[in-house]
């Protein structure tokens, strides 16, 4: 049956399955339609049909008929009427217009107090059990002692996270790995605050941070008159700061590989000796180191030693990359923009096409530039919806900003910076990857696409 075959008694038996109240008027009040719920919500029959609404109150069925207002103030109206001697019906009343703007008919609806008032009583449920769900996750979150930037949507998350809870309470050494940004630090501070030196001391040593020829005395500490500038009365290292705790050595594959046996020996003996120092100090400290470099590869090279790298690795977390996460872009950029809108009191919201446009973007800078991109986003939009065009507008500045430069003409603070060294060649290795596989393989192709010659191509490929 098409729609044009439906006739006035399908017309009122779809109204009479509506289990809302439901009538219809024209534009004098007469009632034109009027289905099963209304009738019993205003104790009325179908004789009604085709006499004015004020017939009801003429015949004391009802004190007020909202029609009439509706009409008369051409918006929307509702308001409370008596039924009989109770004043328990809600009447709602809204008028439709023709092309003209002359009202065409009105709708109404009613709806009994008790009625209301189950729905506030099921609503004021669900705010109780929602209460209760972020109550239960805070606590979950504190006795699991997830971060708040700690996503697992992802399978390759949610792994880890099986590994962390049986890892974390066990006392030995862990080693994290993974490309700049992707979130090392946040997986060691969660091993830490799921172990049982949740209550000692956490010590974060970026190895980078710390010339090489202080390292060791930062690490071990020094006796007074161990050196040059040392201070009066010594100091004690970093090691024995963490006693009791966590000690994280960040980027250990910056670590001298002179450095690297009195570190494989503090480990191993549970002990260390100061700088300038001849006595033998006890530790007591769980060692959790992070990489964004190969160890594998450092090893064959000899710039590693490969006794460490087993020492530190007893246990091995591997983070992937957030182009190879993808599903935990939009938790993430959702927590992310979450934590815009409550420190700037703003009401910002993601829409779905500019999550998929996310989601094509490699994400060199990985969780840290999805994070730096949010709160660009949530800075640069006009309203409070971060659309499609909002992110390409933001995302084509950084793919031209990274296009234009030249690793052979990189600056110097470029060079040195290794976290930027490191975007940049992840992004590049993307890139011509992409570039290759649309090409078939052609690499004279390729580099057209890429923008450079082919000699240049190769000598990328040879370097990556």
């Amino acid at each position: 049956m098409s729609a044009k075959e439906l006739g006035t008694k399908d017309f009122q038996e779809i109204l009479d399955n509506i289990m809302e109240s439901v009538s219809v008027m024209d534009e004098n009040g007469v009632v034109m339609w009027t289905n099963k719920a209304n009738r019993e919500k205003l104790g009325i029959t179908t004789e009604v049909i085709g006499k004015e609404a004020k017939y009801l109150v003429q015949e004391g069925l009802i004190d007020k008929a909202v029609v009439y207002e509706a009409i008369e103030s051409g918006k929307f109206t509702a308001s409370i009427i008596s039924k009989g001697s109770e004043k328990d019906v809600i009447v709602y009343c809204n008028p439709v217009y023709d092309e003209e703007g002359k009202i065409k008919f009105l709708v109404s609806s009613a709806m009994t107090c008790s009625e209301v008032n189950q729905i506030l009583e099921t609503l004021e449920t669900e705010r109780r059990i929602n209460k209760t769900y972020l109550a239960e996750i805070k606590h979950l979150r504190n006795t699991l002692l997830l971060g708040e930037d700690f996503v697992i949507e992802s399978t390759n998350m949610k792994c880890l996270l099986e590994d962390v809870q049986k890892l974390a309470p066990i006392d030995c050494s862990v080693l994290v790995t993974g490309e700049s940004g992707v979130g090392k630090e946040v997986m060691v501070k969660t091993i830490h605050k799921n172990s049982i030196r949740k209550e000692g001391p956490f010590i974060t040593v970026s190895i980078p941070s710390i010339p090489d020829n202080l390292l060791e005395a930062e690490l071990f500490g020094y006796e007074e008159g161990a050196f040059t500038g040392a201070t009066r009365g010594g100091k004690i290292g970093l090691f024995e700061l963490a006693q009791g705790g966590t000690l994280f050595l960040d980027e250990i594959g910056d670590i001298p590989y002179a450095l690297q046996v009195k570190l494989l020996r503090a480990i191993e003996n549970g002990e260390i000796r100061r700088v300038g120092g001849t006595k033998l100090i006890k530790i007591d400290t769980r060692i959790i180191a992070a990489t964004n470099k190969h160890l594998e590869q450092m090893i064959k090279k000899g710039l590693f030693r490969e006794d460490l790298f087993y020492r530190l690795s007893v246990m091995h977390l591997h983070i992937k990359p957030l182009r190879e996460r993808l599903e935990d872009i939009k938790p993430l950029g959702e927590q992310f923009i979450q934590n815009f809108n409550n420190k700037y009191k703003t009401d910002k919201k993601i829409t779905e096409p500019a999550f998929n446009l996310m989601k094509k973007y490699p994400w060199p800078g990985n969780v840290r530039e999805l994070k730096n991109l949010v709160e660009r986003l949530g800075i640069l939009s006009n309203g409070d919806l971060i659309t499609a065009e909002d992110v390409q507008a933001v995302l084509s500045k950084i793919s031209n900003t990274i296009n234009d430069i030249d690793p052979d003409h990189l600056s110097d603070d470029w060079k040195t910076n290794p976290q930027l060294a490191e975007e940049y060649s992840s992004y590049e290795r993307t890139k011509i990857l992409e570039a290759l596989k649309t090409a078939h393989g052609n690499k004279t192709k390729a580099a057209e696409l890429l923008g450079i010659t082919r000699t240049k191509l190769y000598r990328k490929l040879k370097n990556l």
